[in-house]
């Protein structure tokens, strides 16, 4: 439908105001107050997690390694040359889903963000399916720390269930919750994937680096049968289990439609000296010390992996009597 407005005066001005009718599900550009409010409010619900584990890893003689058979039920203290003791920690983000049952607050992050072999095997040279191959080290879990960032400190959490194919996890709080942490469920309803075309609008809610962030791009769509939608956003560690809106086209602002799990990226080798260094480094002296090989992730920034809200629910249905168990009602997204 169209108009044109006239107004005559000292000038004459022409005014052109078009009306189309909108039949499309999900927007491509937005200028919105109603989803900065959604943005502020949904915060709420996305929450920053952080785990910290402690691993005891004895290492076998480089001349004599025993095998795998050898190593099970062994006492590894007799039978290694070398102990030490090694803390990792990871941050990721995370979903508040359902609200305290039990006292307790359910969330949804990406499996591997949560989750932590309680075993670590070393192999030497490639390992072999089904083969006692031999054992350069084996890493024991001692200690594993979880919890989320609430509004009123931090709160302990612990692993439900995993699906490590989906990359999906679900979490909850140890102990009941203050009602000043502030771990409101997602307001927000779940969207229809299917209604998603490429090149619609998005926003992803996390926490890279630990910094409450949120960032804006478009959706485009993959063949794979579980990462289904492909983000050109700029992902950082600590945004992986991140949630992704879409913006409905209707003016009702914003809708979820998925949890990031993983960027694209290539695992790089490269020569580097020792750890430590006796002297600074000086580019005008030789090196004489002992050449490592080394490795390290290139991440390509701009294609972010995410998982959709229909596998979501796949999950939560096919794990709905363990949730259940574990005091999490989830709800019907």
């Amino acid at each position: 439908m169209f108009f044109l407005i006239s107004v005559t005066g000292c000038a004459t001005t022409e005014v052109e105001i078009r009306e189309r009718a909108d039949s499309g599900y999900y927007q491509n550009h937005v200028r919105s107050d109603l989803v900065r409010t959604q943005i502020d409010e949904t915060f709420e619900s996305v929450r920053r997690i952080q785990s910290t584990v402690t691993y005891r890893t004895y290492q076998f003689e480089l001349g004599n390694l025993p095998r795998q058979s050898e190593v099970r039920g062994a006492n590894l203290q007799q039978l290694a040359v070398e102990t030490k003791v090694d803390n990792h920690s990871t941050a990721g983000s995370a979903m508040v889903l359902t609200a305290a049952q039990r006292g307790r607050v359910g969330l949804l992050t990406a499996a591997h963000v949560a989750t932590f072999p309680d075993t670590i095997w070393h192999y030497s040279g490639v390992r072999v399916e089904g083969a006692d191959n031999r054992v350069e080290a084996i890493s024991l879990r001692e200690n594993l720390n979880q919890f989320v960032f609430t509004d009123d400190g931090i709160e302990l959490i612990e692993l439900v269930v995993t699906d490590e194919r989906r990359d999906l996890a679900m979490l909850r709080t140890k102990s009941p919750v203050r009602s000043a942490s502030n771990l409101i469920p997602l307001r927000l309803p779940a969207g229809d994937v299917k209604q998603i075309r490429t090149a619609d609008m998005i926003y992803a809610m996390g926490y890279p680096r630990g910094v409450q962030m949120v960032t804006q791009g478009v959706v485009n769509l993959t063949q794979h049968p579980i990462r289904t939608l492909i983000l050109d956003i700029s992902l950082n560690r600590g945004f992986s289990g991140g949630s992704v809106f879409t913006v409905r086209s209707d003016g009702s602002g914003l809708e979820w439609v998925g949890i990031i799990t993983s960027t694209l990226g290539e695992r790089e080798h490269y020569l580097a000296p020792e750890d430590v260094f006796d002297h600074e480094y000086t580019p005008d002296i030789e090196y004489t010390g002992r050449i490592f090989i080394r490795s390290t992730t290139r991440i390509y920034y701009g294609m972010t992996n995410a998982v959709d809200v229909d596998h979501i629910r796949t999950f939560l249905l096919e794990n709905w009597n363990t949730l259940r168990d574990a005091g999490i009602m989830v709800p019907m997204l």
